[in-house]
C-alpha cells in the first residue's frame, strides 16, 4: 500500500493502538530502502501531510495514542546505553542473543522501535535525513505546535528519566577504580556527586511548582550542564593521563558509560527545557537517531569490541611507539652503532641455532620439543634486549606504530608530513642496516659454530640428508616458506602489542610501587637497590615479556601445525639465514656424515 492509503485506513479507526500501520507507513516512507530514495519519499510525505490536514491529524491522533499504550521510561535511560553488568559479561549476553535472540517486552518502547526500525543499518538511511526534513515532517504531523506540549505528555517521564541517569554517573563516578585515579577528587567534592544534588534540586523545583509553563529553572538548568562539564574534565582526565595511570579493560567500560549516561542527561536536560520548536525537534531527532542506532546494534559483538577496546589499544600501541623510538637512525654515528648492535643479535641467532639441533636431537616428546624450543627462543630474544642488540625483524611491529604516533594530529598536516617522512626515512635506514647487520653474522656464525663442533666431535651436527631437508624447507617456491614467514610478522607483530600490554599493565596495577612494599623484597634489597630494581622492571617489563611470548610462538608453532594437521609453521629470516649456515657447513664439508 501506498502511504496515502495506510494514512486512510488509519483516519477509519480512530482509536486502534495496531502499530503495524505504524509499521506499513515506515516502509512505505522508504527509509529501508536507499539514503537518497529515503530523503524523497520523506519530503512526499511531508507534502501530503500538509496537503491534506485531515489525514495529518488522523496520523496525529494515532501516533499519540499509540505511544500511550507503551512504557518509554527505559527509551530515556536504557536504549543505546551499556547495562551495568560489565564488559565480559556484556560480550557474553550479546553472543548468546546472536544465536538465540531474548523475548521481547511488549509494553515497552524500545520494542515499537525495534518493529518499526528492525534492519540492523536502519540508523544510516535514518542520519542520512537531513535535521530540516525531520523537523518538516513533524510541523506537518502537528504533534509539536509547540514544545511544551510534548514536554507536559512525557513530564514524569522525563524527570524520572533525569533522575536515574544521574544516580548512575554518581554510581559510576564514585567507583573505586574511578575513584583510585583520580585522587585529588574525594567523594563528598566530587562533580559526580555534585551532579545528583544538583539534578534532585531541580526536580524538586519542578515538583513544588504549580503551573509547568511558568517554570523555567534556568539557573538550576545551567548548573546542571556546569556538573556535567566537570564530569566531563575528569573523563578526559583520565584520557590524557593514560600514560600515567594506565587503562584496563574494566576502566574502559566505565568509562564509556560515564559518558554516555552524561550525554543522555543532557540531552533530556534539553528535551525538557527548551521553547524553541525548531530546535527541540533538532534534539529530538538527534536522540531518535542515538535510539535506532542503539537498537540495530543492541546485539552487535563487534561494536562492543570495538568501543570497549579502542582505548585499551591505543594505549598498547602508544606504548609501542615508544619502544619504536629506539629502533631509527638520524645520523652517521647512530647508523654504526644500529650495525653493531644488529651485529651483536646475529652472533646471538647464530648460537640458538645450534642450540635448537641439539635439542632436536633429544628426541624428545612432541610438547617436550615444542618447549625446549620455546625455551631456546625465548632466552635467546631476552638475552639480545639485555644486552642492548638489535633483531631487524622485530623493528616493524614497534616502529610502525611510532610512524601512526606522528601523524596523530590532523590540525597540523603539513608540518606532520613532513615530520613523517623524515622519521620513515630513518626507521627505513635503520630497518636496513639491522638486515644487514643480522645477516652477515648470522650466516658465518653459525657455519663457523657447525665446523668447530665437528672438529671437536669427529662428526657433523646435521647429516647430509637432514642439511639437504632443512635447506629444501627454505626455498622460497617448492616450500612454504613465504607463507610461513607470513606467519611469523603476525607472531612478531602479536609479541609487540603483548609488550604494550604489559607495559600498560605495569603502570595501572602500579606494580614497581608494589613490589617496593613488599616486606621480602624489602628484607633481602638496600632500597636503593630495590627501586632500581623495580624502575628497570617499570621500563623493560613489557618487552621482556613480549620476547617471552614470541619464543613460545615461534618455538611451538610447528607442534601446532602437526597437531591439527595443518600446514602451519614459521619461518623467521634471521633464524632461516642461520639454518641455511649450518646447512651449508654440513653440506660442504662433511664429516662422518
Amino acid at each position: 500500500m501506498s502511504a496515502k492509503e495506510i494514512l486512510e485506513q488509519i483516519e477509519k479507526q480512530p482509536t486502534t493502538v495496531d502499530n503495524e500501520y505504524l509499521v506499513a507507513l515506515v516502509d512505505a516512507s522508504g527509509i529501508h530502502s536507499s539514503k537518497k530514495s529515503a530523503t524523497q519519499q520523506m519530503v512526499a510525505l511531508t507534502n501530503l501531510l500538509t496537503d491534506e490536514p485531515h489525514l495529518a491529524k488522523a496520523l496525529r491522533n494515532y501516533l499519540i495514542t499509540l505511544y500511550s499504550t507503551y512504557t518509554p521510561l527505559t527509551l530515556y535511560t536504557d536504549a543505546g546505553i551499556l547495562p551495568g553488568h560489565g564488559f565480559f559479561t556484556e560480550t557474553f549476553k550479546r553472543i548468546r542473543y546472536k544465536l538465540l535472540p531474548p523475548l521481547e517486552k511488549p509494553h515497552k518502547t524500545q520494542y515499537l522501535i525495534s518493529k518499526v526500525f528492525y534492519r540492523k543499518n536502519e540508523h544510516r538511511n535514518f542520519d542520512a535525513i537531513d535535521v530540516e526534513v525531520w523537523h518538516q515532517l513533524f510541523i506537518s504531523i502537528g504533534i509539536n505546535g509547540d514544545a511544551t506540549t510534548w514536554q507536559r505528555q512525557h513530564f514524569n517521564y522525563l524527570l524520572n528519566a533525569l533522575m536515574i541517569l544521574s544516580q548512575r554517573i554518581t554510581a559510576i563516578g564514585l567507583e573505586p577504580e574511578v575513584i583510585g585515579k583520580l585522587p585529588d577528587i574525594e567523594d563528598l567534592h566530587s562533580p559526580f556527586f555534585g551532579l545528583y544534588r544538583e539534578v534532585q534540586k531541580y526536580v524538586d523545583s519542578f515538583k513544588s511548582d504549580t503551573y509547568y509553563d511558568e517554570s523555567t529553572n534556568e539557573e538550576d538548568y545551567r548548573q546542571i550542564l556546569v556538573m556535567c562539564s566537570q564530569c566531563e574534565a575528569a573523563i578526559d582526565e583520565l584520557h590524557k593521563h593514560k600514560d600515567k595511570y594506565g587503562i584496563s579493560i574494566n576502566l574502559a567500560y566505565l568509562m564509556l558509560r560515564l559518558e554516555q549516561h552524561i550525554r543522555r542527561l543532557k540531552m533530556i536536560l534539553q528535551l525538557i527545557q527548551l521553547r524553541d520548536i525548531e530546535e527541540f525537534n533538532k534534539t529530538l531527532f538527534v536522540f531518535m537517531s542515538e535510539v535506532v542506532y542503539g537498537e540495530n546494534k543492541k546485539y552487535s559483538v563487534r561494536k562492543h569490541l570495538n568501543d570497549n577496546l579502542r582505548l585499551i589499544a591505543y594505549k598498547i600501541t602508544e606504548h609501542t611507539s615508544l619502544k619504536g623510538e629506539h629502533y631509527r637512525t638520524e645520523n652517521r654515528k647512530e647508523y654504526f652503532s644500529m650495525l653493531r648492535s644488529a651485529m651483536g643479535g646475529g652472533l646471538i641467532v647464530g648460537i640458538l641455532v645450534l642450540l635448537k639441533v641439539f635439542a632436536h636431537h633429544l628426541h624428545l616428546a612432541p610438547f617436550g620439543e615444542a618447549f625446549c624450543y620455546s625455551m631456546i627462543y625465548a632466552s635467546g630474544f631476552i638475552t639480545i634486549h639485555l644486552l642492548h642488540f638489535t633483531l631487524a625483524t622485530k623493528q616493524p611491529a614497534m616502529t610502525a606504530n611510532t610512524i601512526a604516533a606522528s601523524l596523530d594530529d590532523p590540525d597540523k598536516k603539513d608540518k606532520l608530513m613532513l615530520k613523517s617522512v623524515k622519521l620513515i626515512s630513518e626507521i627505513s635506514s635503520a630497518q636496513f642496516i639491522s638486515l644487514i647487520g643480522n645477516i652477515i653474522i648470522v650466516l658465518p656464525a653459525a657455519w663457523l659454530l657447525g665446523g668447530l663442533y665437528a672438529q671437536a666431535t669427529g662428526g657433523n651436527l646435521i647429516t647430509g640428508e637432514e642439511a639437504k631437508e632443512m635447506m629444501m624447507n627454505l626455498h622460497p617456491f617448492k616450500s612454504g616458506s613465504l607463507f610461513y614467514a607470513a606467519i611469523a610478522g603476525v607472531f612478531l607483530m602479536s609479541s609487540g602489542l603483548i609488550a604494550g600490554y604489559y607495559d600498560n599493565k605495569v603502570i595501572y596495577s602500579r606494580i614497581p610501587e608494589r613490589l617496593q612494599q613488599h616486606p621480602v623484597l624489602k628484607k633481602i634489597f638496600s632500597p636503593q637497590r630495590l627501586e632500581k630494581l623495580t624502575g628497570y622492571l617499570k621500563n623493560n617489563l613489557g618487552i621482556i615479556l613480549g620476547n617471552l611470548f614470541l619464543g613460545i610462538f615461534l618455538g611451538s608453532a610447528s607442534l601446532f601445525g602437526k597437531f591439527f594437521g595443518l600446514p602451519f609453521d614459521v619461518r623467521h629470516v634471521t633464524l632461516s639465514t642461520g639454518n641455511f649456515g649450518l646447512a651449508l657447513q654440513s653440506s660442504t664439508a662433511p664429516i662422518g656424515s
